[in-house]
């Protein structure tokens, strides 16, 4: 009995530690492929694509936590090239030729998610 116990309390122990992991670890980024379009553009990594809105405009769920997904896109903006759009900062993806205008990261309870607008090519929207 005494086993038994052990063994439960050792697998709620791991469980939550990779829940903690996976909620504050940086795990970079991958591509994704958006749907019509046939283009990729890069997004943190264990994301998935929940919804493409707007042609242009891409909406992400993850487990991870909602700081550890904004400085992650944070991170990988810093990688492109900044310029200004009628005074307003965007960032051109040349591997990918993609610019990015703006992303928004909201937290929730077990899921996290964040919108990502940009448009084909360096261009001001």
């Amino acid at each position: 009995m005494k086993k038994n116990i052990v063994i439960i309390i050792s697998i709620l122990v791991v469980l939550i530690l990779a829940l903690v992991g996976i909620k504050t670890i940086s795990f970079g980024t991958k591509e994704a492929t958006m749907g019509a379009n046939i283009m990729k553009i890069e997004v943190p990594a264990l994301s998935t694509l929940e919804d493409e809105c707007c042609t242009y405009e891409a909406t992400f769920k993850t487990l991870r936590g909602k700081n550890s997904i904004q400085k992650e896109l944070d991170n990988m903006v810093e990688n492109y090239m900044e310029f200004d759009c009628n005074g307003k900062k965007v960032y051109y993806d040349i591997n990918h030729n993609v610019t990015i205008f703006d992303y928004e990261v909201k937290g929730g309870t077990i899921f996290t998610t964040f919108n990502i607008k940009y448009n084909i090519g360096q261009t001001c929207e």
